[in-house]
C-alpha cells in the first residue's frame, strides 16, 4: 500500500488490525482505518455509504484517493481507507443497543441505491459438488437434506414488507463506542433491499434470543423467509468454508451447528410471526 501516493496521506504508524473472514486491516496513526480485500476480491457497496450516511445511519464512509476513487490497488490487492472510530465490537452483552440500532436500520426510508434481495444462492447450489470433501462427507446426508429443505422453503415465499437490509448485522460489524452506545456498523457490502428476516436470522446466533426479539420489537414476522434466512446462512457459511479449504472450526460453528438448530430457533421466532 502506499497511501501517501493513492491518497495523500504521511502515515508515521500502520497498525495490524483485526479484518474480517475476506479483508484485512490496520490503523493509520489513529486517525485512519485501512481496509484490503483478500486475494483478487473486489470492494463492493463503497458507493452507498454516502447515501447510508446521509439517511442518518452510524455509517462510516470511505476516503477519495487523489484521484477521486474509492478504493486504490495495492500489487492485485484493492484497499479502500475510512476515518478510524473509537469503539469495540458488539459482544451478546451489548444485545439491547444491537437489537435497536437494527430496528433503526430497518425504519430507514429505503432512499438507497441497493439491490434487491437474491434468493438464487448460487453458491449452496454449488455445494452439492462438495458433498464428498473430507471436512463434510460423513454428514453428506444432512448437508444434501438441508439444501433441499431450502430449495423447498424457496418455492413458498411469498411478497412481505421490504427494508433495508444489511444481511450481516453480527457483532464483528457492530462497533460500540465509550458511552455504551452504537458508534459505527461495518461492512455493508452484502446490504440489499429485502425482507427484515434476512437481518433478524442474527438473533439466533446468541442466547438471548428472545431479548434481543422483543428489544428489536418484533412483531408480524414471517415464518418462510426466517426458515429461509436461517437455513441459508448456515449452509452459506459452511460453503465458503468447504469451497475454499479455509477455516475448519467455522465448519461446525458457523455451519452444522446453525443448521442443526434451525428447528428450534424456528419455534421461538414463531410466537413472532403474523
Amino acid at each position: 500500500m502506499d497511501l501517501e501516493r493513492d491518497y495523500g496521506l504521511t502515515v508515521d504508524r500502520l497498525v495490524p488490525h483485526d479484518g474480517g473472514f475476506a479483508t484485512e486491516g490496520w490503523v493509520a496513526d489513529h486517525r485512519w482505518f485501512v481496509k484490503r480485500w483478500k486475494d483478487s476480491a473486489q470492494p463492493l457497496g463503497l458507493t452507498q455509504l454516502a447515501e447510508l450516511h446521509e439517511l442518518g445511519l452510524p455509517v462510516v464512509e470511505p476516503l477519495r484517493t487523489v484521484g477521486g476513487a474509492l478504493s486504490a490497488l495495492s500489487g492485485s490487492q484493492a484497499y479502500a481507507v475510512f476515518p478510524y472510530v473509537e469503539g469495540r465490537t458488539a459482544t451478546w452483552d451489548d444485545w439491547q443497543v444491537v437489537a435497536q440500532a437494527l430496528r433503526q436500520v430497518h425504519e430507514t426510508p429505503p432512499r438507497v441505491s441497493l439491490p434487491p434481495a437474491d434468493v438464487s444462492e448460487p453458491h449452496i447450489r454449488d455445494l452439492r459438488q462438495y458433498l464428498q470433501h473430507p471436512w463434510i462427507a460423513d454428514r453428506a446426508e444432512v448437508v444434501s437434506a438441508a439444501i433441499a429443505r431450502l430449495e423447498d422453503v424457496r418455492s413458498r415465499l411469498g411478497p412481505v414488507r421490504e427494508v433495508v437490509c444489511h444481511t450481516d448485522f453480527h457483532g464483528l460489524n457492530v462497533l460500540i463506542g465509550p458511552d455504551g452506545s452504537v458508534a459505527a456498523i461495518l461492512d455493508w457490502e452484502n446490504a440489499v433491499l429485502g425482507p427484515r428476516e434476512y437481518d433478524l436470522w442474527v438473533a439466533a446466533d446468541g442466547e438471548p434470543l428472545v431479548e434481543f426479539l422483543d428489544a428489536y420489537g418484533a412483531d408480524d414476522l414471517d415464518a418462510d423467509h426466517l426458515e429461509f434466512a436461517l437455513l441459508a446462512r448456515g449452509l452459506r457459511d459452511l460453503a465458503a468454508r468447504v469451497m475454499n479449504d479455509v477455516d475448519r472450526p467455522g465448519v461446525d460453528t458457523w455451519g452444522f451447528d446453525r443448521i442443526n438448530a434451525v428447528d428450534r430457533n424456528l419455534e421461538i421466532f414463531e410466537q413472532y410471526c403474523g
